[in-house]
């Protein structure tokens, strides 16, 4: 097992944690081995994916061990029949979803960032839009897992404890393997158009029923809204130019490095957002396109620049009511907001601790960037999201930042204090507790 010893950083650099070392197993023995060790000297232990959360749920307390799954990335079955995948958790979804196209597979719905480990993602809500596709892991049908105190456990998705396991914040053991539900390879059909908010909210019902992905994108200070709708098809790929223009010169030269030229000008003065946000409105938002892609590529939209983020799940029929009070709030507040706030849909789940449990679900996500590393002040933004999120009973996405108390989760969470009574039970020590933890359990330090 190698050993290092390093100062880590997630990849937004939104935080960093000193750690007395980082081990790399290469197996669940080493990991068993490790999980016995910590329990022994009483030290702290997190798992570190692939460093995309923004808050610091990955970092052990100082002088903790920091364990990585990177080692851990074979696809160790395939199972053409019942269209299923069994990969070792330190997988990254880039090399996932590249085996499975070679095996002539996809996996039904992403996010729009594809650069994240699975097990991290499975841990902490990942998903994608379409009200028709759970989280991430629904897609999940077992996990191996090294439980807190070193026994190796099975969970399938027939058991009732997956239910716990599904959403587990790192807390109920290191995940080791996980078998995935894939479907046949597909292609999706994208159309992008402009679509005023009054037509998109008189038309909701319908865009979610009868599109297999759907979600919507306004660009703050403008009245520029866009609608993205996605469908398996079985219409022949875009050109290869097309494809091209998207991802490069739209998406990387004109969405990332332009606007983080222009935005770094911005980092001085705040009042040049509006004018920003209008040219690139003008720039990037189509009145009508249409494209197909492979799925992955359709799903993906390329994303450079550092930022921080907020987002959170609430009840579908409050959508229109939230998205009213946060442009209201932006406008009568006075704050400038550099991104488009993007607005998706999550079919509810029974996953304790996932924020679309029991509810077919709205997520409304923000950000601001910084660019060339100038961080403008934002908290007042977030916090002033919370704020409303809060009135709807909002689940803030575990992997981003949120300002909200104990209490707060306790309302909103209605299996709350059994999970954390289970995870009690199963990591006496707490050793996979760390101060991200302790603080959404509002624990002395």
């Amino acid at each position: 097992m190698r050993i290092l010893r390093s100062i880590k950083t997630n990849w937004a650099r939104t935080c960093r944690c000193k750690v007395s070392e980082v081990r790399y197993p290469k197996n669940e023995e080493e990991i068993m081995a490790l999980v016995k060790e910590a329990n022994a000297h009483g030290k702290r232990l997190k798992v570190v994916g692939g460093g995309d959360s923004y808050n610091d749920i990955f970092c052990p307390e100082e002088g903790g061990i920091l364990l990585s799954l990177k080692v851990m990335d074979r696809v160790l079955e395939v199972d053409k029949r019942l269209n299923r995948v069994t990969v070792e958790a330190g997988i990254m979804m880039p090399d996932l979803i590249r085996y499975l196209k070679k095996a002539g597979l996809s996996l039904s719905n992403l996010g729009t960032n594809i650069f994240d480990n699975l097990a991290g993602a499975c841990s902490t809500g990942y998903h994608g839009s379409g009200i028709n596709y759970a989280i991430f892991s629904s897609f999940v049908t077992a996990f191996e897992i090294i439980t807190p105190t070193g026994e190796k456990k099975h969970i399938e998705k027939s058991d009732d404890a997956f239910a716990i396991y599904a959403v587990g914040l790192g807390v109920l053991g290191i995940i080791t393997r996980i078998t995935l539900q894939c479907e046949p390879y597909f292609r999706l059909e994208v159309v992008e158009k402009k679509m005023p908010f009054e037509q998109i909210e008189a038309e909701f019902d319908q865009l979610l029923a009868e599109n297999d992905h759907f979600k919507f994108i306004w660009v703050p200070h403008t009245k520029d809204f866009m609608v993205w709708l996605g469908n398996r098809t079985d219409k022949p790929r875009s050109s290869a130019y097309k494809k091209f223009m998207t991802y490069f010169t739209t998406g990387l030269l004109i969405n990332n490095l332009f606007h983080e030229f222009l935005l770094f000008f911005a980092s001085f003065r705040r009042s040049l957002v509006p004018r920003i946000n209008r040219l690139m409105s003008r720039i990037l938002l189509p009145e009508y396109s249409e494209s197909v892609y492979d799925a992955h590529w359709a799903f993906f939209l390329p994303h450079l620049l550092k930022q921080d983020v907020v987002e959170y799940a609430f009840d579908i029929k409050d959508t229109f009511k939230v998205f009213k009070e946060v442009i209201a709030m932006i406008e009568e507040k006075g704050i400038y907001v550099d991104t488009p706030v993007e607005v998706r849909f999550v079919k509810g789940d029974n996953y304790w601790m996932s924020p679309s449990y029991g509810m077919d679900s709205c997520w409304i996500g923000t950000k601001i960037h910084f660019p060339y590393y100038r961080h403008p002040e934002y908290q007042r933004y977030f916090t002033e999201i919370d704020t409303i999120l809060l009135r709807y009973r909002g689940r803030p996405h575990w992997g981003k930042q949120f300002r909200i108390t104990t209490g707060d989760f306790k309302r909103t969470y209605p299996k709350w204090d059994a999970f954390w009574r289970y995870a009690d039970q199963e990591d006496p020590n707490r050793i996979l507790q760390n101060g991200f933890i302790r603080r959404l359990r509002d624990l002395e330090e």
